[in-house]
């Protein structure tokens, strides 16, 4: 009679922060040790291997950071949203700055585009899933998805608006 396997497997695909670029990196939990492997010019090699519950996961958007015996690994699903990210932005204020309205319009789709294409990668590179093991594994893990940072950003907006119009009453009624 065989038992099944108390430990959850699950591998998340994307690429390892190095030196101010991005490798191609596999992060694998089996049987409760967490692995992270990274391409190297040699071929795959192993970054670390730990117990999982000695790691730390945190998740933000399409990012996942490890840690791990001080040590800090910052794994992106898709890195070239970034640099896409930034391109919209700069994009959006040129449009604003020489009042373009189509060309603005145009850069936020592009950068909702992009982040559609990052949340895509997130869930085809095992993000959920991995967390999900990790935390069944007894790794200490948080998770901050769109919803939250969109949310926060929204709050923060509103926020700016309440006190720049209270500040706008104060000052005119004075």
């Amino acid at each position: 009679m065989t038992h099944p396997n108390p430990f959850p497997h699950s591998t998340f695909s994307g690429a390892l922060g190095v030196g101010g670029g991005y490798v191609p990196a596999n992060a694998e939990i089996a049987d409760g040790w967490m692995t992270l492997w990274a391409l190297a010019p040699e071929g795959w090699a192993v970054v670390f291997r730990a117990p999982v519950p000695e790691i730390t996961v945190t998740s933000r958007a399409q990012s996942i950071h490890l840690a791990v015996g001080g040590a800090k690994y910052p794994m992106l699903a898709d890195p070239g949203a970034v640099n896409r990210a930034l391109g919209y932005t700069t994009a959006g204020t040129v449009a604003a700055i020489l009042d373009r309205p189509m060309a603005g319009a145009a850069a936020d789709v592009g950068a909702l585009r992009n982040q559609i294409s990052a949340a895509s990668s997130w869930s085809a590179g095992g993000g959920p899933q991995f967390l999900d093991a990790a935390r069944r594994s007894g790794a200490r893990v948080s998770r901050l998805g769109y919803g939250a940072i969109a949310a926060i950003g929204c709050g923060t907006g509103i926020a700016v608006v309440i006190i720049v119009t209270v500040l706008t009453v104060l000052v005119v009624n004075l």
